[in-house]
């Protein structure tokens, strides 16, 4: 697939989809800070476990779609026909697993003891799930619409951002910050159906919905496993321990989120391409795939040393000392962070466009039960720090068992060199925002003026041990992809 074809520049898709990704890290990072201290720990925690346990029932009504059409869009974007056929065959599945899915939210509501504990919260959160009729992301992924994503991304979330500081005043506005939280999820889907809609012909004529059951089946259980695995700790701590020690863990899994979604914004816009390569030009596929790696390496190791440099003061300015108990948590969760970059590309992109959904399917179930069993053995012992340390170990294993399996579908070599210089200047950044903070009593100054000297010190290491990623990123930067 040439430029001139495709039209689209991987540059800058990957610029967009970053964009997007910073947007989910700031907003964030100025609401959730706010609301921290509004709602306090206890209502944090109460919504965070709601939120989370409903979020159950939205990977139900989306099994498998998401991956699965954006690549299957990719490859037929040249294809109006069969594009408007494939798009229209999704719809109509997601719609039959989101009735499925609701259907089985209001049975759970009305009967499990958990929910009617907060019966309004739970159903303010079931919004999530209504929602999700109208959700198509992967429609503008696999057509690589990141610019449109970004701009109504960023429209949503002004609105809902001006909303938090309008009418969170009190704890009594625990549930207005609910109401919030999902019309904002909700704005974003209807958004994107009505622009959907206007560049795509929506027909029950001829549809074919068993031709995609087969595919989705694999994929569903890799969802269902992967999305389990992310939320199952929150909702043993719900169980086991209290809202607040909810309100540390998922305060810790935020920072990481959206820390991990905006590295990962780079390689994401890789994966039509990557999708489309696969069968029609392999050395593009391993140029494009060394080049993920390399630049997921590049970044997502500072990203780990300089989370754990300024945990406290990043803890206490953002949140608060209440949130101080936190911090041991982060620096645990913070070393996921390399995986979680580099695997993606080097794992779970190159596993599906290969199209070995059941590899991964099998190693994301493994993975989950070792993490609910680590959960079982920590979380009573060491609350909020062991379902840390299970996350940890769980995401070392999935990451060495899928890497393992993947090699044979990726052929290249990494420079080790790199590696070694990435490793050191990201060493020495973390030694400079410890002594900076050892000389430096304000949390602001040790945050921010970390967070400056660190990523200082890492460039400036870089360019003099002549680390030729960077070299070669500069030198084909205006080149098209």
């Amino acid at each position: 697939m040439s430029e001139k074809t495709s039209g689209k520049s991987l540059a800058r898709n990957a610029a967009f989809s970053v964009i997007y990704r910073l947007m989910n890290i700031l907003f964030p990072l100025i609401s959730y800070g706010y609301v921290a201290r509004i709602l306090t720990a206890e209502g944090v925690g109460r919504h965070a476990a709601a939120s989370n346990n409903v979020s159950y029932f939205v990977i139900l009504g989306s099994l498998g779609i998401q991956a699965y059409a954006t690549r299957e869009i990719a490859r037929r974007r040249d294809d109006q026909k069969a594009r408007d056929k494939f798009f229209s065959e999704m719809l109509i599945i997601n719609g039959i697993l989101t009735t499925i899915a609701l259907t089985a939210f209001f049975i759970c509501w009305l009967s499990l003891p958990l929910f009617k504990r907060e019966s309004m919260m739970y159903l303010i959160c079931s919004a999530l799930v209504l929602a999700n009729y109208f959700n198509v992301d992967w429609y503008f992924q696999g057509m690589e619409e990141f610019k449109f994503v970004a701009v109504r991304s960023f429209i949503v979330k002004v609105m809902s951002l001006i909303a938090v500081f309008l009418f969170i005043r009190s704890t009594d506005d625990l549930y207005v910050y609910a109401v919030i939280c999902m019309t904002a999820n909700a704005g974003n889907h209807i958004l994107n159906v009505i622009r959907a809609c206007r560049k795509t012909k929506f027909s029950f004529r001829g549809v074919d919905l068993t031709q995609h059951l087969k595919p989705l089946a694999f994929l569903a259980l890799c969802a269902v496993s992967t999305e389990l695995y992310a939320r199952m700790d929150i909702s043993m701590l719900d169980v086991m321990d209290s809202s607040s020690t909810v309100a540390y863990y998922s305060s810790v899994q935020k920072i990481i989120t959206m820390i991990t979604v905006t590295v990962i914004a780079i390689t994401a816009a890789f994966m039509p391409r990557l999708s489309y390569y696969y069968t029609k030009d392999k050395t593009e596929f391993n140029r494009l795939t060394k080049l993920g790696t390399e630049t997921m390496i590049f970044l997502s190791l500072p990203m780990c040393l300089g989370l754990i440099s300024v945990a406290y003061p990043l803890i206490s300015v953002w949140l608060g000392a209440e949130y101080l108990a936190a911090i041991p948590c982060l620096m645990v969760v913070a070393l996921m962070i390399p995986l979680k970059c580099i695997g993606e590309i080097v794992c779970f992109q190159v596993m599906m466009c290969a199209g070995k959904e059941s590899y991964l399917m099998v190693s994301y179930m493994i993975t989950l039960g070792v993490n609910f069993v680590m959960n079982l053995i920590l979380i009573p012992r060491y609350s909020a720090f062991g379902a840390s340390v299970a996350s940890l170990i769980s995401e070392i294993l999935v990451f060495v068992i899928v890497f393992l399996a993947s090699r044979k579908y990726q052929n290249y070599m990494l420079e080790k060199k790199n590696i070694l210089v990435v490793l050191l200047a990201s060493a020495a950044m973390c030694a400079a925002v410890l002594g900076l903070g050892y000389f430096v009593e304000s949390e602001w100054v040790q945050l921010l003026g970390g967070v400056t000297l660190g990523a200082g010190a890492f460039a400036v290491l870089n360019l003099i041990f002549k680390n030729t990623f960077l070299i070669n990123v500069w030198k084909t930067r205006h080149n098209k992809a």
